[in-house]
């Protein structure tokens, strides 16, 4: 609604300017605001040019550099097809970024239409397991728990012999407790995550990561009113390799992109083979198949 009020304003804005185009002879209409030879510039492109959110003022000079750039854009391009002595290769270029353009749209289109298939654990596993040494890490990632609490929160003491349990019952009081005290509490025993996700969080001089994971399995730290409680579970350093699951949806994207791969080559060759029997390849050349350089000269 915002913008459609600043339109109707910076159409009253033009309205001076329309009518003396009218009286000149221009082929104009309601929704159009400046005309340049054949070429109009409509109320509805600048409206989707507008950025959200501009104060009157901002909009109409926008709008004003905008019409300005426009008329610019149209006196360079008029005068540089004058100009320009191969304007025929940039048009060539021009249809060969159409075609390509209008290719991959349809082979995107292809494949989310047809390219359905989903991998099951086997195989994802099976894959995981045969090309081990693709996947290595780059950074440490861990499994654990980590809380961030204010200094005055209740039951601390608790909560510390808590957040180091692993049994149901432990999760469970924390889980409570969390809901109630914590500012941060994230649960990842279950999962891996980048160990410098974790280290963001807590305003602590970690040093080495490897140094770290290697001589600490939990850490209760003060500082600014807070305290950070990390349990660590698992760990896993750079250069190791990656656990299944960690691993996993990576070796999703490789198994889909290797279907899309598959997909494109084999509907390149059944379009080829389908128009050779229909005839519509005519090898204009002697030689059937195989171009020499003289034949081309």
């Amino acid at each position: 609604m915002y913008k459609v009020s600043i339109i109707i304003v910076l159409c009253a804005a033009f309205s001076a300017c329309l009518f003396t185009a009218c009286r000149s002879g221009l082929q104009s209409d309601e929704n159009s605001l400046v005309q340049v030879g054949d070429e109009i510039l409509s109320r509805q492109e600048l409206a989707d040019a507008m950025p959200e959110g501009l104060s009157r003022a901002d909009s109409t000079d926008f709008a004003d550099k905008y019409i300005r750039r426009w008329i610019c854009d149209v006196l360079l391009y008029r005068m540089a097809q004058k100009n320009i002595p191969d304007i025929e290769r940039i048009d060539a270029l021009v249809e060969k970024y159409r075609r390509d353009l209008v290719i991959f749209e349809y082979r995107k289109r292809l494949v989310n239409e047809r390219m359905t298939k989903s991998f099951d654990e086997q195989e994802m596993l099976d894959y995981y397991e045969r090309n081990s040494e693709m996947f290595r890490l780059h950074e440490a990632i861990l499994k654990g728990l980590f809380l961030k609490v204010p200094e005055n929160t209740p039951n601390l003491g608790q909560l510390k012999k808590w957040y180091c349990s692993t049994n149901p019952d432990g999760v469970e009081k924390i889980e409570k407790y969390a809901l109630k005290n914590a500012v941060i509490y994230d649960y990842f025993y279950d999962k891996w995550i980048p160990f410098e996700e974790i280290v963001n969080n807590i305003p602590y001089e970690f040093g080495d990561a490897e140094s770290f994971l290697k001589t600490h399995h939990k850490l209760e730290f003060n500082k600014n009113g807070y305290w950070y409680l990390l349990n660590i579970t698992e760990y896993r350093l750079p250069g190791e390799e990656m656990p299944y699951d960690f691993a996993r949806a990576q070796i999703q994207e490789i198994l889909t992109n290797s279907n899309r791969l598959n997909f494109d080559r084999e509907l390149e060759e059944n379009l080829y083979r389908d128009a050779e029997k229909s005839g519509d390849i005519k090898w204009l050349y002697k030689g059937e198949k195989s171009i020499e350089k003289e034949s081309i000269k």
